[in-house]
C-alpha cells in the first residue's frame, strides 16, 4: 500500500485526469488489501481523484455492472493491458458529466 500511494502523484504527473483515476482504480483492484470493499474503495478513490481535478463524481450504472467487473479482469490477466478498462471509466466519466449538465440546464429553466 505504502508503494501504491507514493506512485499516486506520479500517475498524476503523467496521465489525463480521467486516466489517473482509472489507474488509481485499477491499482487499488489489484492489490486487493481488503477482505471486503475494494471495489467501493477504489471507485472512491477515483472519485476523490477525479473530484480534485474539477470532474463531477462518476457512477457506474448496476447495468453495466458485469462489463466494470469483466474489464477488471481483463486488465489483470495475460498481457495486463488496462485500455479497455480505462475507456469504460473514460465513458462513465462523460455518461455522469452528461447528466449532471442535464441537470443543471432543468434547474436553470425553472
Amino acid at each position: 500500500m505504502k508503494k501504491f500511494v507514493i506512485k499516486i502523484p506520479t500517475l498524476k504527473k503523467k496521465y489525463h485526469p480521467v486516466e489517473t483515476a482509472a489507474l488509481i482504480h485499477k491499482e487499488l483492484v489489484d492489490i486487493h488489501p481488503f477482505v471486503d470493499g475494494n471495489g467501493r474503495t477504489a471507485r472512491l478513490l477515483m472519485n476523490l481523484s477525479l473530484f480534485q481535478a474539477g470532474f463531477t463524481i462518476t457512477i457506474i450504472p448496476p447495468v453495466l455492472r458485469a462489463d466494470y467487473i469483466a474489464l477488471i479482469k481483463q486488465s489483470q490477466t495475460g498481457k495486463k493491458d488496462a485500455s479497455g478498462f480505462i475507456n469504460f471509466i473514460s465513458a462513465m466519466v462523460y455518461e455522469s458529466t452528461k447528466g449532471h449538465l442535464r441537470l443543471l440546464k432543468q434547474l436553470n429553466r425553472k
